[in-house]
């Protein structure tokens, strides 16, 4: 029995990136929410899309109405956990073709542009369940026309190279999503970064990894964006690695930074001491304000370390570390990579307050 929907979409009144991200501990979680805005706030995408965020009624909505995007789209699924929910920001227009169990389709307009076609998806675990998604997402079935781009955890991989564990691998499940990819003519965008989307296991023994989520388009979707790539992101928070896909190149900010407070700096035991030390009142006010701030600058890059150099940081030691464990998983540097989250989430914290 197919379960049953209540669509709910959000307007508020009043270079593009998409970024798909899983909450596999729950959006309530105040963790993984603290995890989500660091990406989004680094990234800044026009398209979010969260895959089973385990959260429905109320709560739902004030979780989506937090998370800062003009509109939303989720479905609350009756007996298959809703399981996706899409943001967007007004600068591209977003239309709803179809809402499915197992998928989103959409279509996406820019700059007064052909719009393209954009399905979301999260196979089910159970493999009968999931030849539904290969057989209703179907180009011929829905008429989509044009370009079109399919991200998501298919709860699916390809071949035996996608898993750290040989015998975790079954070809006979694969067959169905190799055929769906065949027959509808999709092209595998590939990636930047850890080869494998999706880990578990506390332990050597336990310990596996699969590429489970990824990015399939059609060729009109690839001739319209040829520099399009993909990025696994660091698996944070969750045990899926947030994607992102560029549709152009990244271009890098040159201009100047404007000064500003970081309330973290309050706890530390020396601020006070800095502010006296470094406040002269002989001065005007502006000027005795650009020495203190300067001042300040170089106190954060010098002593108290600048939040986003130790993110940065922390981060490029994860992915670093997670990187290892594809080539050999060891049980220290499992528990290494969860001491370096740990980390993490105390920088975010103090990001927070900034």
């Amino acid at each position: 029995m197919e379960p049953t929907f209540t669509t709910v979409i959000h307007q508020r009144t009043q270079w593009k990136r998409i970024c798909r991200t899983e909450a596999v501990t729950g959006a309530a979680s105040r963790t993984f929410r603290r995890t989500l805005k660091f990406f989004l706030h680094d990234f800044k995408p026009s398209i979010t899309c969260l895959l089973e965020p385990r959260v429905s009624g109320d709560h739902a909505n004030e979780i989506c109405f937090d998370l800062g995007f003009d509109q939303w789209l989720r479905v609350e699924a009756f007996g298959f956990s809703g399981r996706i929910w899409v943001f967007w920001k007004n600068e591209i227009q977003v239309g709803t073709s179809m809402t499915h169990p197992q998928f989103f389709l959409l279509k996406v307009t820019e700059d007064n542009s052909q719009p393209w076609n954009l399905s979301f998806v999260y196979g089910s675990p159970d493999h009968a369940l999931r030849r539904h998604l290969f057989e209703d997402l179907s180009q011929e079935d829905l008429n989509i026309q044009g370009p079109w781009l399919s991200v998501g955890d298919y709860n699916s991989v390809l071949s035996i190279d996608e898993v750290s564990n040989s015998t975790n691998f079954s070809s006979s499940r694969c067959a169905g999503f190799r055929k769906w990819i065949f027959d509808e003519g999709l092209i595998d965008l590939g990636f930047e970064g850890s080869q494998f989307t999706w880990c578990r296991g506390l332990s050597s023994t336990s310990f596996k990894e699969s590429r489970l989520d990824r990015a399939l388009c059609n060729l009109d979707w690839r001739m319209r964006f040829p520099d399009a790539s993909v990025l696994h992101l660091p698996i944070v928070s969750s045990d899926h690695a947030p994607l992102l896909i560029r549709t152009m190149e990244m271009q890098n900010f040159t201009g100047p930074r404007s000064f500003k407070y970081n309330a973290a700096w309050f706890l530390h035991p020396n601020f006070s001491n800095i502010i006296k030390n470094n406040w002269n009142a002989e001065y005007d006010l502006e000027h005795t304000k650009k020495e203190l701030a300067s001042k300040l600058q170089n106190w954060n890059r010098n002593s108290f370390g600048n939040i986003f150099q130790r993110k940065r940081r922390v981060l490029a030691r994860i992915n670093g570390v997670q990187r290892a464990l594809e080539i050999h998983p060891r049980t220290d540097l499992i528990r290494l990579s969860n001491k370096l989250q740990m980390e993490l989430e105390e920088i975010l914290n103090q990001e927070e307050l900034y």
